[in-house]
């Protein structure tokens, strides 16, 4: 498979076009371009692009109709709509119809920009070198005769992609999956993060602890060890890909394994560290799809969905909530005076101050530039000033460092409780008006006004 990633751009913007196509190209991309709906079909199989960036609104066609064609023609390529408007009907109706991501215009960053359509191809790719595989091990086992139930081991794996971020439900899958290829007693694993292992042995059960011990020693060794366990023979292989080692697993049982099983097992096991990287890599696209890249805050389509759903929750439970937009005082006079880079720091070491000031249930996400929205759920409004105060003096209190530079910075905060009837635009509407009259007062406060 060539290393050569193609991208399509459709949009009826032609200066948009152009600057997207010189912006990505600088990263070895072929992009190609279309102002209006092309010949899916035949571009499609002429060109075979990685992915597909799509304006919602084109001349004579909506970009959902052209998400539907491409996904019925090949489900798997990736599609990232765009849209100048951030409206919530759009974005559930393209991520309903398989949109890969949807981005707002004007677009916050071209390198996040970049970083998405760069993902969504790495993953797409994956997906090619993934049936590419699946091909190779079918033709395999067709001249072979070999038993065609690795094929489906691996299949059953792949099937776990997008389904799960917890590495340990993809080991516990495999446990059950082995059992039809090798007889073993015992399935062991050794997961590493950081300085840290994560051991488990299936089935889990009561056991003799001195066995548990040994079992656990072989693991950490990270080669057969059979004389550690005393009638117990073992089978260890790395659960490794190009990139990355994940960690050990093994299989225990009163008989030695042969050559072939342990070949079997090792090639078994290469299979489920590839699975352990690409739901990584699946749970990375997922998190840059709802997160701002610069503080880690929530983006702004997906702040405004959460708002749209604690409105939900709130009508189906009678709970109260409230809602908070803070901006950041005179952050154009920071970004002037240190630059961009300081001011960016700026904005993650407020992200960080707010984070830590709220509970584990509130949500926070960049509205907007230097606009923060905060959702407090069961949160009345008198105790939503005491929060926004909080936060505004924790802010006030906190020195940012950056560059040798000691910088101090404030908010302002417009604080709203949810009434009955108010749709997200409401609430919005009114805490930008409160936070409007905080800046009017003077800046470094917080305003509250109900409706």
């Amino acid at each position: 498979m060539s290393s050569e990633k193609r991208l399509f751009i459709i949009d009826d913007e032609e200066s948009l076009l152009a600057v997207l196509q010189e912006f990505l190209q600088q990263f070895g991309l072929k992009v190609f371009v279309y102002q209006r709906m092309p010949d899916l079909k035949k571009e499609l199989a002429e060109k075979r692009p990685h992915a597909v960036l799509c304006d919602i609104i084109l001349p004579g066609i909506s970009g959902i109709e052209i998400l539907k064609e491409i996904k019925r023609i090949d489900r798997r390529i990736p599609v990232i709509m765009m849209t100048g408007y951030a409206d919530e009907t759009e974005r559930l109706e393209s991520l309903s119809n398989g949109a890969y991501a949807l981005l707002t215009k004007p677009f916050k960053s071209f390198e996040e920009l970049f970083h998405i359509v760069n993902n969504s191809m790495d993953h797409y790719m994956e997906v090619l070198r993934t049936q590419e595989l699946t091909e190779e091990v079918e033709e395999r086992f067709r001249r072979e005769k070999i038993n065609i139930l690795e094929l489906e081991f691996l299949k059953n794996l792949q099937h776990m992609i997008g389904e799960t971020e917890d590495p340990v439900f993809v080991l516990r899958n495999a446990y059950t999956l082995l059992g039809s290829f090798i007889e073993f007693e015992f399935f062991g694993t050794m997961l590493m993060a950081d300085q840290e292992a994560d051991i488990h042995i299936l089935p889990e059960a009561d056991r003799d602890p001195k066995l548990q011990h040994s079992m656990m020693s072989v693991l950490a060794g990270g080669k057969d060890t059979a004389a550690v366990i005393p009638g117990i023979e073992s089978t260890v292989s790395d659960l490794r890909t190009t990139n990355r080692l994940y960690g050990y697993a093994a299989l225990y049982r009163h008989e030695s394994f042969n050559e072939e099983e342990r070949s079997i097992f090792s090639r078994f096991c290469s299979h489920i560290a590839l699975t352990l990287e690409k739901i990584s890599l699946f749970e990375e696209i997922r998190i840059l799809s709802r997160h701002d890249g610069l503080t880690g805050a929530y983006n702004h389509a997906c702040i405004v969905g959460e708002l749209a759903a604690e409105i939900e929750r709130s009508k189906r439970y009678s709970t109260p909530f409230s809602v908070i937009l803070f901006d950041v005082d005179d952050f154009k006079t920071v970004n002037d005076r240190y630059g961009h880079l300081v001011g960016d720091q700026v904005l993650k070491g407020i992200t960080r101050i707010v984070k830590e000031n709220l509970r584990a249930i509130d949500k926070v996400g960049r509205y907007g530039g230097e606009e923060f929205l905060v959702i407090l759920p069961e949160t009345s409004a008198d105790k939503a000033i005491l929060v926004a105060e909080r936060l505004r003096i924790a802010v006030e209190k906190a020195v940012i460092e950056s560059d040798n530079n000691i910088i101090r910075s404030t908010v302002s905060g417009g604080v709203v409780a949810y009434a009955s009837g108010c749709q997200e635009k409401d609430l919005i509407k009114k805490a930008d008006d409160n936070l409007y009259r905080a800046k009017k007062d003077g800046k470094n406060r917080t305003y509250y006004e109900d409706f």
